[in-house]
């Protein structure tokens, strides 16, 4: 069985486009828009630097074309997870109402992930509640920065209560916007491509250094995109923590084990890097197949080429493992943690 644990559903938007693309908008189109607002900068060049968008399409509602693109790649089941964390709670609400219709009448080929904010108090988290004992939403959605607050801030403890109360895993997405990464602003598309995968790398990190799975030993995180570039610096954090030792930490250590230890809790989602059968073996390196599942990010990535979606499944088959790891991370993991 193959599980696409990446795969962004939407709600109706009648004036989207038939095709998505990415498009350059002006300071004021992104004044406007709800998801960004007030976190841009005042900076004109971080302004520009930030412009370039994804204009998504039909297909993020449309659940034919969802099923058409699974039927086309061979994709028995997604994880339906959208981004609404930033929204009015209505929206959230009726977001949930939305997505559990669809798993409702399509129960053998979707499943639904929450999306509230999780420093929305006790609202938000009633939500949460209610999205997954009564719609049945089997893990919740959130960006690596909320509200511009690292996730091992104090101020997410509750959130984590709940979701280790809930049994529900955590599904870590890339925020779209992310202060400090001044030195990508540029009029091309180096923050777009850049900035998010630099921000999801350093929330792993602090998830693990911070505390937070110190803190909440049975709360699963699932870290999208490979974690970032987490693979091009582990063997670097491996070796500054030696170097540095006790001077790690300027105050008391927030982990009491070896840090790989709380690495290897982490699961990691293969999407992201099209047909990166290359990021897959890099990854492989340092995270056991055991803790890596399938994703897609359609239709964000594949919606204007399944064919490059079919290579990507192609590729991972053809890789030197054993075939149970390879179903594993083609849909054996996700099935594990989700109860499915």
């Amino acid at each position: 069985m193959i599980i696409d644990l990446e795969h962004h559903y939407a709600l109706h938007d009648p004036n989207a486009p038939d095709k998505q693309h990415r498009a350059w908008a002006t300071p004021e189109q992104e004044s406007n828009n709800p998801m960004w607002g007030d976190s841009l900068p005042e900076n004109p060049q971080a302004k520009e630097g930030l412009g370039l968008r994804n204009v998504p399409s039909r297909s993020g509602w449309d659940v034919e074309r969802h099923l058409a693109f699974m039927d086309e790649v061979g994709i028995d089941l997604a994880v339906m997870t959208g981004h609404m964390h930033h929204s009015a709670l209505d929206k959230v609400k009726a977001y949930h109402d939305a997505c559990a219709k669809i798993v409702a009448d399509h129960p053998d080929r979707f499943v639904g992930f929450a999306s509230v904010s999780p420093l929305g108090g006790d609202a938000a988290f009633k939500e949460l509640e209610r999205a997954v004992k009564e719609l049945g939403m089997k893990g919740v959605i959130i960006a690596s920065r909320i509200d511009n607050q690292f996730l091992d801030s104090k101020d997410f403890w509750p959130f984590y209560e709940l979701c280790t109360e809930l049994k529900i895993p955590i599904d870590l997405h890339i925020a779209s916007i992310c202060d400090g990464y001044d030195a990508l602003y540029a009029p091309w598309a180096l923050y777009y491509i850049m900035a998010r995968e630099m921000d999801i790398t350093a929330t792993t990190f602090r998830l693990i250094f911070g505390g937070v799975l110190e803190a909440f030993p049975d709360l699963d995180i699932i870290v999208n995109h490979f974690g970032g570039a987490l693979v091009a610096v582990k063997d670097r954090m491996d070796l500054y923590v030696e170097l540095c030792g006790d001077a790690f930490y300027r105050d008391e250590p927030l982990i009491s084990r070896p840090w790989n230890e709380y690495l290897d809790k982490l699961y990691f989602n293969m999407a992201g890097r099209g047909r990166g059968i290359g990021t897959v073996k890099s990854a492989l390196n340092f995270i056991s197949p055991k803790k890596m599942m399938f994703g897609t990010d359609w239709p964000l990535n594949y919606e204007n080429d399944p064919d490059l979606c079919k290579g990507y499944i192609d590729d991972i088959n053809g890789l030197d493992l054993a075939q149970e790891d390879i179903d594993d991370m083609l849909g054996g993991n996700a099935a594990r943690l989700l109860g499915l």
